[in-house]
């Protein structure tokens, strides 16, 4: 392995557009990334930037003013061992390729955009969404996890005039986190006049959701990566996952690697730990370019932090839940758009 050979990244988000700029600062000269839109977007202030559509101004950025590597707007269609062909009929060759496609709600596009390819496409679209929202009376979001719980208390919080009602099929709230978790974030919604059903699964016949002005569907995340059926579907796991050594490289394939969260990485798909993964590898093939063994990959201590509303919300650490504000705010501050842009050596 060498600086000069051709890698080739597959998805901007966090853990690509990471890499794609730790590697071309470690002195890799032809690093390319692939996106279906022209822009990076912190996914992290999403939830608030429907409330207030101005945040997501801070929160995008075109890839070409500040990718320091080589920027590709276009859709994978297919990988093989090789290459990666577009949907455009272009063939991209590689030495070493990364996917980092992660995953999408193709019920809930507002979280992650399935057809604003374009910065203004982006704002135009959280905008008409805002003014959807706006008309709302009655709201009605499906799923209890930490997407739905931050959005309940963004609607909630922003627009204390609406009925917000948050459904959840599970016995609680934050089901993958702890149980205070999810007593906290009960609490915390119900002091914001939110109405909790669990155990509730809802569908179009139920009296809740015909009642609703608008639905928000925070179930049903996806890996994209249905370009890898044609010649890598053996690879893939029960969720579409790619499935990964611990050094992050896709089995059988010693030049393919995969991260966030569409490999198969047993832990939390949360947007810092596929940051994490980023800076890793890219720590590992720049080693490896001077002759030393790559590390195996050590996941990061779960942490999460989810906000119920502008001044309130919980963390989950290793060892505890808590609700202390200097910790809550590190991310009401901006919804770490800043520290996120940092980690991209960008200032924003």
């Amino acid at each position: 392995m060498t600086k000069s050979q051709k890698i080739l990244i597959l998805g901007g988000g966090f853990a690509g557009a990471r890499l794609a700029q730790d590697l071309t600062t470690a002195g890799f000269t032809d690093v390319t990334l692939i996106d279906r839109k022209d822009y990076f977007e912190v996914t992290y202030s999403t939830l608030r930037t429907l409330a207030d559509p101005a945040m997501g101004e801070r929160a995008r950025m075109r890839y070409d003013d500040f990718l320091k590597g080589s920027f590709c707007q276009g859709e994978v269609a297919e990988l093989d061992a090789a290459s990666a062909r577009l949907t455009d009929g272009t063939d991209l060759p590689f030495d070493t390729a990364i996917v980092a496609t992660g995953s999408s709600y193709p019920a809930f596009p507002v979280a992650k955009s399935q057809d604003a390819l374009s910065i203004g496409d982006r704002a135009a679209e959280m905008t008409s969404e805002h003014d959807r929202l706006v008309a709302a009376k009655e709201v009605l979001i499906i799923g209890g996890g930490p997407v739905g719980v931050e959005l309940a208390g963004e609607i909630a919080d922003h627009f204390p005039d609406k009925s917000v009602t948050l459904a959840e099929a599970g016995s609680r709230l934050l089901g993958d986190l702890r149980p205070k978790a999810g007593a906290v974030a009960t609490r915390q919604l119900k002091s914001l006049g939110v109405t909790i059903l669990t155990g509730t699964r809802l569908g179009t016949d139920d009296a809740a959701y015909r009642d609703a002005d608008l639905v928000y569907m925070c179930v049903g995340l996806v890996s994209n990566t249905g370009f890898m059926a044609a010649h890598f579907a053996d690879r893939l796991d029960g969720s579409g996952r790619i499935v990964v050594d611990e050094y992050l490289r896709m089995t059988g394939s010693p030049n393919i690697y995969a991260l966030g969260d569409c490999a198969s990485v047993p832990e939390v798909k949360f947007g810092y730990v596929a940051d994490a993964q980023a800076a890793h590898l890219a720590k590992s093939l720049a080693a490896e370019t001077d002759g030393k063994p790559a590390k195996p990959y050590k996941a990061p201590a779960v942490m999460s932090l989810v906000p119920t509303g502008r001044k309130q919300g919980l963390v989950q650490l290793p060892f505890a839940v808590t609700t202390l504000g200097f910790l809550v705010n590190m991310k009401q501050k901006d919804m770490f758009i800043s520290r996120q842009y940092g980690n991209l050596g960008v200032t924003r």
